[in-house]
């Protein structure tokens, strides 16, 4: 498999992702000035879901690319990362209008952040063996079922599940509200993102 340079096995997966990301985000942010109630909520539904798709799964289009075009593990790894850290880094950001800069760093770790990350490797985990599987499949010596992928997929994949159906999310939410209070005092209530 040839080795690419930096900028098509790195920089062009990352990149694409992060222009849909922002794009939609933009749209979708402006959405609500438009007028007409239909096209204000086609607008938004279009591109809120490509929004959450490109946030959500973008390692399903980074990862193999940059496999594919010779990038290494940690070059894949942080690749895949690179946008849903962009993400949750500007909802950390947003939150400095009401919150300090210790408080809106304090949510990085909300639920919704913790399954993205989890989700993220989960996907990392089955590409690997996936994209490992093709190359097996055009006759290269390696194995798809690799430990540390399959290792790694289960584990978050259990983690995203887990957080997911111990009581629906809320009692993670409510670990990260009461670790919250502990921190920065009663006052606040509720941290919440659009």
């Amino acid at each position: 498999m040839e080795k690419l340079n930096f900028k098509k096995r790195f920089i062009f997966p990352v990149l694409t992702v992060f222009l849909v990301m922002a794009t939609s985000w933009i749209i979708y942010n402006l959405a609500w000035r438009i007028d007409t109630h239909f096209i204000h909520q086609a607008f938004a539904t279009i591109f809120g879901t490509l929004l959450f798709v490109s946030v959500t799964f973008g390692a399903l289009f980074i990862y193999p690319l940059a496999y594919f075009r010779g990038a290494s593990l940690t070059e894949r790894v942080a690749a895949s990362l690179i946008n849903p850290f962009l993400w949750a880094t500007k909802e950390c950001f947003r939150l400095l209008v009401s919150f300090t800069f210790f408080e809106s760093l304090y949510y990085y770790f909300n639920p919704l952040s913790i399954w993205l990350f989890f989700g993220v490797f989960a996907q990392m985990g089955l590409v690997e063996m996936i994209c490992r599987k093709k190359l097996k499949n055009q006759g290269q010596e390696i194995t798809a079922m690799h430990p540390a992928a399959l290792a790694v997929f289960l584990v978050s994949l259990f983690l995203v599940i887990f957080l997911y159906a111990w009581g629906q999310g809320e009692n993670i939410y409510v670990i990260f509200l009461e670790w919250f209070r502990k921190f920065f005092g009663p006052g606040v209530g509720i941290i919440t993102s659009t």
